[in-house]
């Protein structure tokens, strides 16, 4: 079972906050439970181990995997974004993904809605607006819950540009091995000051 977070990327249905979620999740089950939201680096593991979970969900750290292939304008703003650059919308980001709350960057498109009064859609500035494309002629529109991919082109800055509020400490890119390993070493030197204070 994942318990999630508000402090999450992406689609967030919850609003506890993931240390007092994951700990009353694992009080309420008897099945493994994942941490997700907010967790960065291995600090964040070990607070999760520490509550019982079984292990922890990262999605944030992992969009700066070398691997991942996400827009090269999107990396930048993950690397300068910190903890306050993200904002939770209740259903802003929808276009393919109706109602569902979410935790992006603040970009051009979420002040253009703000300075509108934050309508509603249909009414929302730039409404259907083709903005960018995937490079292979599909259209995104305004709105559009897909995160820019690399290849894409057009406004990229105004896409759906998932981060969660770990995002302060992701500081380079890495490819995913070296950062499994780097959370591997982390949580084990957090879990080992832990032992010392007891």
């Amino acid at each position: 079972m994942v318990a999630q977070g508000w402090e999450a990327a992406g689609h967030v249905w919850g609003g506890v906050a993931t240390l007092p979620l994951v700990a009353a999740v694992v009080d309420a089950v008897e099945v493994p439970v994942i941490a997700a939201g907010g967790i960065g680096d291995g600090r964040g593991l070990a607070a999760a181990l520490v509550l019982g979970a079984s292990g922890a969900w990262l999605g944030t750290r992992f969009l700066l995997a070398e691997e991942t292939p996400i827009h090269e304008e999107y990396r930048v703003r993950l690397l300068d974004a910190d903890e306050r650059a993200t904002m939770w919308l209740a259903d802003l980001f929808d276009r393919g993904w109706e109602r569902a709350p979410h935790r992006a960057l603040a970009n051009s498109t979420v002040a253009a809605w703000q300075a509108a009064g934050r309508p509603s859609f249909p009414e929302r500035p730039g409404e259907h607006e083709v903005i960018a494309d995937r490079g292979d002629g599909r259209e995104i529109v305004r709105y559009s819950s897909a995160l820019p991919l690399r290849g894409d082109q057009g406004e990229i800055e105004a896409l759906s540009l998932w981060a969660g509020q770990s995002v302060g400490l992701v500081d380079r890119v890495a490819p995913a091995a070296e950062i499994v390993q780097r959370l591997v070493d982390e949580c084990q030197a957090a879990l080992r000051r832990v032992q010392a204070l007891t």
